[in-house]
């Protein structure tokens, strides 16, 4: 066993890194460099080496989830989580944050004009090691989108830079569990409803922003992503029997008529799989507000799961191994360490 791990008391019941990270939305790459860097939530181990943590470890992660929720950067939180620092008042938490994401998103925007890949997905390394994906999204993706909607409407180059973003950000869709051997929590296809013409530039820059955010979102959730691209609502009915997934997910147009809402309903009432609106303006169609998606979180946790051997809930401290996957074993720079 490790010198820095705790031993491991009979009466805990312990959780192995997989499903510590579904209970607390931090991943498992992410819980190994909190640990490996920093110092942060120390778990026990079995003889063989696998991590395994307890009730106290869980709650950790929490402590750590709200500070980093209040803007403090992972390497200030170690500091904060002693029981002196508990009752600092928020004066005090605004002082040790730092104007972190700002700064990330100005970084992004740069790497952006200039087209270094190298420092993209630098940065992109490191929020979405470090930090959890839910709380990347909040203070980092969904921000930086927003702006950069504005800021190359104007741009002669705007199409130019949109497309090798997508490239970038789908590339790392495209790897993040390719080479794991972690099976995919549910398999969901996505479609942008097209209305030709009659959808203005301004509205089709923010729903392909949106798709890349929502790919990125999935992919966090080990979602295998079938993208279909840009169809029109009565093409979904040639899907049916041919298609194997366990949703659709659908992003509407602004301001689709009556007209089209109610061939919506028609089409969505024949469908053999779920179908569900995302996206900006899917707020758009009253109507269809039956339709409308949860949090991606919650729509993939209501799937069935595909997973193979699934790991037991929790076991009393024996030391012995809990299902513990080789998917289990991370990245950046740990793919050889054990879970």
């Amino acid at each position: 066993m490790k010198k820095d791990s705790p031993s491991i008391k009979n009466d805990q019941t312990l959780l192995p890194i997989g499903e510590v990270s579904a209970l607390t939305g931090v991943n498992a790459v992410t819980l190994r460099a909190w640990q490996r860097r920093f110092g942060l939530v120390i778990p026990a181990r079995t003889p063989k080496g696998h991590r395994l943590y307890t009730s106290e470890n869980i709650q950790e992660i929490h402590e750590i989830n709200a500070w980093l929720a209040k803007g403090v950067a992972i390497s200030k939180v170690k500091p904060l989580l002693m029981s002196t620092a508990k009752s600092l008042s928020i004066e005090m938490v605004e002082i040790q944050a730092v104007d972190l994401w700002g700064e990330q998103i100005t970084a992004l925007n740069t790497a952006l004009f200039d087209f270094n890949q190298h420092k993209l997905q630098q940065i992109l390394d490191e929020a979405l090691g470090l930090y959890p994906f839910q709380l990347v999204k909040e203070k980092l993706l969904q921000p930086w989108f927003n702006q950069l909607d504005d800021l190359v409407a104007e741009r002669l180059d705007a199409e130019l830079m949109l497309a090798w973003l997508k490239s970038e950000l789908l590339s790392r869709v495209g790897g993040r569990y390719a080479f794991t051997g972690q099976p995919a929590a549910a398999r969901i296809a996505v479609i942008s409803l097209s209305r030709g013409s009659a959808t203005p530039p301004s509205s089709t820059r923010t729903n392909s922003l949106f798709s890349l955010l929502l790919s990125l979102e999935l992919a966090s959730l080990r979602v295998s992503i079938i993208d279909l691209g840009e169809q029109t609502i009565g093409s979904l009915l040639l899907l049916q029997g041919r298609l194997n997934v366990d949703a659709l997910l659908l992003i509407p147009d602004p301001n689709h008529s009556g007209s089209e809402q109610t061939e919506m309903l028609t089409v969505l009432a024949q469908m053999s799989f779920p179908c569900r609106f995302v996206g900006p303006f899917a707020p758009t169609l009253t109507s269809l507000s039956a339709f409308w998606a949860p949090s991606m979180t919650d729509l993939v946790g209501q799937m069935p799961s595909r997973a193979v051997g699934k790991t037991n809930r929790g076991q009393k401290g024996t030391g012995k191994s809990i299902g513990v996957s080789q998917s289990e074993q991370g990245k950046s720079g740990e793919s050889n360490e054990i879970s």
